[in-house]
């Protein structure tokens, strides 16, 4: 009979430790999408999502999904348990198409500019950064681009990175015309 107790505890453990959610994946369809703390359009704003950005919905809940686990919501200055909620009219099951890209001058020193629709930027952001690029390498900052993007921390502010450890930052008014 011991035998037997030990095996049932070790099954009912086993199982319950193993089990993993069921998790769906979908794509936001929208150029940016808030990801909230609760299931509202009230509640606090932590992180936004993008277009073509892919989720695992764990939860729906009146036209929200949950796309994480719960967590101590002391870590977001709330008390109890809190979890990431996205609006579920802008996913799909189906990845949106790519958006239209500008026609660019191919430069083979210029790597790692983003897309139309990744992150967030618009078709002028994508011909900014390129631009920015092409100033840098022409004025012999920089040989090279490694990456660039629109900066999350500083207003109407792009950046370019030639391989340094440091970025390049500029304005569409740092850039000359033509």
């Amino acid at each position: 009979m011991r035998h037997f107790f030990i095996v049932s505890a070790v099954f009912l453990l086993v199982p319950s430790a193993c089990i993993a959610e069921k998790l769906e994946s979908y794509y936001v369809t929208a150029p940016t999408l808030n990801v909230r703390l609760a299931p509202s359009s009230n509640a606090k704003i932590t992180n936004r999502l993008y277009r073509q950005n892919q989720v695992n919905v764990l939860e729906t809940s009146n036209g929200w999904v949950r796309i994480s686990k719960y967590y101590d919501g002391r870590v977001e200055g709330r008390s109890g348990s809190v979890a990431r909620w996205v609006a579920a009219n802008h996913l799909s099951k189906r990845r949106p198409a790519d958006l239209p890209q500008p026609r660019l001058d191919h430069n083979s020193k210029i790597n790692g500019i983003p897309k139309v629709g990744q992150g967030g930027l618009t078709e002028k952001d994508v011909v900014i950064l390129h631009r920015g690029a092409k100033h840098f390498l022409d004025s012999g900052r920089c040989k090279r681009i490694e990456y660039g993007d629109k900066s999350g921390s500083r207003k109407d502010t792009y950046y370019v990175n030639c391989g340094e450890p440091r970025n390049l930052f500029f304005k569409p008014s740092d850039l000359p015309t033509g």
